[in-house]
């Protein structure tokens, strides 16, 4: 039991909401309803408005708005955006050697943005550190600068702007690749989001407890947008710390196909060089397909492939199945996953979570 919670704190929780299945109505950045180019975090008033009407099966007139419209905030909009996320999950794992599940609370917290035309200061507060004990300190924050409508700099602590930036972070291309919650870096990050092209670049560097090591990293995407609602790149992470060093390359793609219809996928090959040891080489793939069944309820396919060492089958870990996720009303985000699961260390099991996400 201990084991499948310290993994789920480590890899499940997400940073924020991220909706990158938006490629299918044509938003092909990330900028057009979050304060983040990165996306996920505290919402513009259009996305605000985006989730009543485009994204919830049922809304009422004020519910785009903070608790529903229960909170006035008409007098501070021009300068004052407030988020946040209350996230928990039921996993259950089941195979020829062992029957478990449980509840994980992943995320409780509120996050504030105070803006203007060409800066942002954003914090998130409130963090679970491990399971049932909270505590009110941010664990992200930064300053953006909005150098011009395409060019911004952000500069703070935060998760690179690296890969697909997928809420699931059990999936093998954030979690198991360092990109998961709790795993935020002292970063600066510039990003150009243009029409057709995406340049982002940046440097972070690992806080005492993630690495004792002296752990920094330079990484950069570049992406083009096709036919206005794909898109596709490539990305390179360098990391090295004073005992190894640790590259990640890969390919990932945003395709919408129709409005009803998306395919997201990202395959990286990471190569980890310990100063002291032996190279290894490992890959990991993501691929999600969705489909809106109708307004709000999406059908998906999932398939997760995992390989920390390719000369070594017992490190492999794939994972294949259908879940729903139904977005009801506002503010209300709510999935199911169903996987076979097969594993070096047993033949082939079932692996399913349910996700219940609030957010402001």
């Amino acid at each position: 039991m201990k084991l499948i919670a310290s993994l789920l704190i480590l890899t499940l929780n997400s940073a924020a909401w991220a909706f990158p299945d938006m490629i299918k109505h044509g938003y092909t950045n990330c900028t057009a309803c979050h304060m983040s180019p990165a996306g996920g975090g505290v919402l513009n008033q259009y996305g605000r408005n985006l989730s009543k009407d485009l994204i919830s099966t049922w809304s009422g007139e004020k519910e785009a708005g903070v608790f529903h419209g229960l909170v006035n905030t008409e007098k501070v909009d021009e300068w004052l955006a407030l988020g946040g996320d209350f996230r928990g999950v039921q996993v259950h794992q089941e195979n020829d050697t062992i029957k478990r599940g449980r509840w994980v609370n992943m995320q409780a917290g509120v996050e504030v943005a105070v803006f203007q035309p060409s800066w942002a200061l954003v914090a998130f507060i409130g963090q679970y550190v491990k399971q049932n004990e909270w505590k009110e300190y941010s664990p992200r924050y930064y300053g953006l600068w909005n150098i011009r409508d395409e060019l911004s700099l952000k500069v703070g602590k935060f998760l690179p702007n690296f890969g697909i930036n997928l809420p699931d972070h059990i999936i093998s291309t954030r979690g198991p690749l360092q990109f998961g919650y709790g795993m935020e870096k002292e970063s600066a990050e510039m990003s150009w989001l243009g029409e057709e092209w995406n340049f982002i670049g940046g440097y972070a560097k690992s806080p005492k407890y993630l690495s004792a090591n002296n752990q920094s990293a330079v990484y950069g995407v570049v992406s083009k947008v096709i036919l206005e609602n794909k898109k596709v790149g490539i990305q390179h992470y360098a990391e090295s710390d004073d005992t190894q060093k640790r590259s990640i390359t890969g390919v990932l793609g945003y395709l919408g196909w129709s409005k009803d219809l998306s395919t997201l996928f990202e395959i990286d090959q990471q190569e980890t060089a310990p100063k002291v040891g032996v190279t290894k080489t490992g890959y990991s793939m993501t691929q999600r397909t969705s489909y809106e069944l109708t307004k709000g309820v999406h059908a998906i396919v999932l398939n997760d492939y995992l390989q920390t060492d390719s000369k070594n089958g017992s490190t492999k870990n794939y994972k294949y199945g259908p879940g729903l996720q139904w977005f009801p009303r506002p503010h209300l985000d709510l999935q199911a996953f169903w996987t076979r699961e097969q594993s070096g260390s047993f033949k082939e099991g079932d692996y399913a979570w349910l996700v219940l996400h609030y957010y402001l």
